[in-house]
Parts: structure tokens; C-alpha cells; sequence
């Protein structure tokens, strides 16, 4: 029965004149719905500090690891239900008056009084392919602490060889550095977020304009 739906939406993606088009939207629609639910539910109804590292190094503000936290921070206060999201003032305050060079995410959770950390190692980021193009390529690992389980791991995702846009690179005659570095790690914190939101997949689908 699933392989005649599949077919049935392939007939009518190409009917409709969808041919040279993905048809992963149309297949999935006629398959049975386009939601797809979070892998971890357990930050809802929670405070929830997010917290992000770049390469296991020292902390530093301004840099693309407190942008990515900032946005991931964002997205969840607007997409998970009843989440109380820790404001970053408080996460950057509190680890600066710490002076650590490396962070402890269980400490930080235990220091801004929160109840599941989403800690953020982002083991490489870079946004260059050659002098004059922009392609954006990221490795990093998501995992939440539960605090109120002792700083127990709960839930742990690697996300490797992120890479954007799917297809070939941004000439940089189409698009600044700055610009796209924003754009990239808004599609990075997107990608991390919906391991903690449902989301449609017609909605989220395709390549967002320049």
C-alpha cells in the first residue's frame, strides 16, 4: 500500500509539472503527512540554557560559538512549548565572572540554575572554498545534560560535514562574507533546533534566497 501511495506521488508531482523539481514534498504529502517530530521532547515546560564551544577551545564573545548558541537560543524560545530559555546575558555573565578557559556545560547549567543544558561542540566551521566563493561547512556534537538528573547525558547527536548551500557555492560577487556568514550559521542553528521541535517539511524544504 506505501509503494502505491509513493507512486501515486510521483504521477502527480509530474502532472502537476513538478518534473526537474525535487519531488521529496509531493512523495511525502501523499505518503501520509509532512510533520516531523522532535527526537528529544524533554525540554519543554524547562528552563534550558544554550551553551556552545567551538573546537573544545576558551571561551571568547562575539564569536561565531556564542552567535550559533544565540540562535539555537532563539528558535527554541519560539518552538518549543512552555520553554523557559535562559537569556545569554546571564550564560556569558556568569562564565566570565568564573574565568574559565575551558567550560564544564553541567557547571554552567548548575550556575544559571537550569534544568537541561544543550551544549554545542562545534569541532570545525568555515565558510570559505577558495579566494572568491562562499560555501559554508560545519562538524559539531548536540548534547542536552538534565540537570535535574544529576548533569546526566540524555541525548547526544553528531552532526557531520553540514555543508550550505546543498548544491554548488556563493560567489562572492553575489554575496559578502558577513552576509553569508550570518546566513549560514542561521541555517546551522535551524539544523540543531529541530532536534527539540516538530516541523513541517514542505516548510522547511529548499534553499533560502540571497
Amino acid at each position: 500500500m506505501k509503494l502505491q501511495q509513493l507512486l501515486s506521488g510521483l504521477l502527480i508531482a509530474v502532472a502537476a509539472g513538478a518534473v526537474g523539481c525535487n519531488l521529496l514534498p509531493h512523495i511525502a504529502y501523499v505518503a501520509g503527512g509532512t510533520m516531523v517530530q522532535p527526537q528529544y521532547e524533554g525540554l519543554a515546560e524547562a528552563r534550558v540554557a544554550v551553551v556552545c564551544v567551538a573546537d573544545g577551545a576558551s571561551y571568547g564573545a562575539g564569536n561565531e560559538s556564542e552567535r550559533l548558541a544565540r540562535g539555537i537560543a532563539s528558535n527554541l524560545s519560539t518552538k518549543v512549548p512552555e520553554i523557559d530559555v535562559v537569556r545569554w546575558p546571564e550564560i556569558a555573565d556568569w562564565i566570565d565572572r568564573k574565568g574559565w578557559d575551558q567550560i564544564d556545560y553541567r557547571e554552567v547549567g548548575r550556575g544559571v540554575k537550569a534544568d537541561r543544558v544543550v551544549a554545542v561542540d562545534l569541532a570545525s566551521y568555515q565558510i570559505l572554498d577558495g579566494s572568491a566563493l562562499y560555501k559554508g561547512r560545519a562538524d559539531l556534537t548536540v548534547i542536552v545534560y538534565d540537570m535535574e538528573q544529576d548533569g546526566r547525558e540524555v541525548f547526544r547527536k553528531e552532526i557531520t560535514e553540514f555543508t550550505f548551500p546543498p548544491n554548488g557555492p556563493y560567489y562572492a560577487t553575489e554575496i559578502s562574507e558577513a552576509k553569508f556568514n550570518k546566513l549560514f550559521l542561521k541555517m546551522l542553528a535551524d539544523e540543531v533546533s529541530k532536534f527539540f521541535h516538530a516541523y513541517d517539511m514542505i516548510e522547511e524544504f529548499g534553499t533560502p534566497s540571497i
